[in-house]
């Protein structure tokens, strides 16, 4: 046997022993015939890479995987190392990067893997496929992505919420009524109201193909169609095509594709590459990335069933607004759709289940009169304390909502309720009628912000 016969009859042996935990991945035998018909073995790095994986050695063997990927960046086996690495490192987001190239090329090789029946030949496309699950598995993708678009939190698989970001754009609101002693925190603050794993995940996509134009990465042309392909992401109420499935998933970061694309670029000037190898690849990172023509597109958003909902979809809006992601426009449009959705769904529900003063009906009718009292109309949006405390409130909501008050007062006045002691009520006005003054309660409730007609 020569000597190179045998490095690759102990590389062989190796795999085995590395191999033997991962599940899906494999039958030793199929893949040391995989490994052995693999033209990495041609190259000594690509054999050096293997050696290192087998003996745990994840940062050589990724470099020498990469280096190997540059000379043949189709090669389905170095794509499939790449991607073990990254999976037995913890790094799903990649792991899932590489699979998703080798799905996308679709490789007419095969694996020997294990089963019950005894060892079962499958395309190396399978495998990639199953690992694929066990990837999502371990990351938690098993929420339908209409749901989370929507915000709505599934009831088995409740999202994490990131912390909020210190743009400060994303109005909130300001709870007077459940306002405590000087230094206490409301209520409201307490819920949770930053983007959930999945919207930090979208947006990142786009943020990704907003950084190659940028950097000359992509066309114009290529940026316009991927995006507006997939805007229903970003948009879901709004857009008028569904985006690709998937989207809500981790992807690659910013300096993984910008580097990779680069290096692409690089080896097809220098002739390592083909045009038509560079194509390839460089087609399937940007349709892993921002899919141009999707081969399944999500689910309908689902409608927000409240206004609590319908307002976690408009502080979405603003995040992405805030991001710059999306434009003054498109932000605008995404809101009045969640308004107009929200109208639909609450005029579903009967009069004695209303409790947001958000329904469509006569302003002539009883709840009219018990809730305005007759007089000129305006807005009650809470209470506090003290009067100081209700003239400081009226201050912080005023500079949320520059706009929707901007030439309105606020009255102060003084309610005893007996044992619960004295509070200031902070009341808006006057309004032109109460139509006005439901429709601002409206905007401040999508907001978060306490609001119902009153008297002024």
């Amino acid at each position: 046997m020569s000597m190179k016969g045998l490095r690759r009859g102990i590389l062989a042996v190796s795999l085995v022993a590395a191999l033997a935990g991962c599940g899906v991945l494999n039958d030793p035998r199929g893949f040391t015939d995989a490994v052995m018909k693999s033209p990495l073995l041609d190259d000594d790095s690509s054999e050096r890479a293997m050696t290192a994986l087998t003996r745990g050695e994840y940062g050589t063997a990724e470099r020498l995987a990469i280096g190997a990927l540059r000379r043949n960046p189709k090669d389905p086996y170095a794509l499939y190392t790449a991607g073990m690495v990254y999976q037995a490192t913890g790094r799903y987001d990649l792991a899932r990067q590489y699979y998703e190239v080798i799905i996308a090329n679709r490789p007419q090789v095969t694996l020997t893997t294990p089963s019950q029946g005894g060892p079962q030949v499958r395309s190396l496309m399978d495998v990639a496929q199953a690992n694929l699950l066990v990837v999502d598995k371990m990351l938690g993708r098993n929420v339908a992505g209409s749901a989370l678009r929507s915000g709505r939190q599934p009831d088995l698989t409740p999202q994490n919420f990131e912390p909020m970001s210190p743009q400060g754009a994303a109005r909130g609101s300001v709870a007077a009524e459940m306002l405590g002693e000087p230094g206490s925190m409301p209520s409201s603050a307490m819920s949770p109201r930053g983007a959930t794993q999945a919207e930090t995940n979208v947006a990142t996509r786009f943020r990704v193909l907003r950084r190659l134009l940028d950097e000359g990465l992509i066309t114009p042309e290529e940026h316009s169609r991927r995006r507006n392909t997939n805007l229903g992401a970003l948009l879901p109420y709004s857009a008028k095509l569904p985006p690709a499935q998937g989207l809500e998933r981790p992807g690659p970061t910013e300096e993984q594709v910008v580097d990779r694309l680069r290096a692409l670029a690089v080896a097809l000037e220098s002739r390592a590459l083909s045009p038509a190898e560079h194509g390839a690849e460089r087609l399937a990172i940007l349709d892993a990335l921002l899919p141009a023509e999707p081969r399944k597109v999500d689910l309908p958003v689902l409608p927000p069933k409240d206004v609590m909902e319908a307002a976690t979809a408009v502080g979405r809006v603003e995040r992405l607004r805030a991001a710059n992601l999306v434009t003054a426009d498109e932000a605008k449009r995404e809101k009045a759709a969640v308004e107009k959705v929200l109208d639909s769904q609450l005029a579903k529900q009967p009069v004695s289940g209303t409790a947001s003063g958000l329904r469509q009906g006569g302003s002539n009718g009883s709840g009219a009169k018990s809730s305005s009292g007759g007089g000129t109309p305006g807005v009650s949006l809470g209470t506090a304390k003290t009067e100081d405390a209700a003239r400081d409130t009226w201050e912080k909501i005023k500079a949320k909502f520059p706009e929707e008050l901007a030439n309105i007062s606020a009255t102060f006045p003084k309610i005893d309720q007996g044992e619960r002691g004295t509070r200031w009520r902070i009341v808006a006005g006057p309004m032109k009628s109460r139509a006005e003054a439901t429709k601002l309660c409206k905007v401040l409730k999508l907001h978060r912000q306490s609001c119902e007609a009153t008297s002024y």
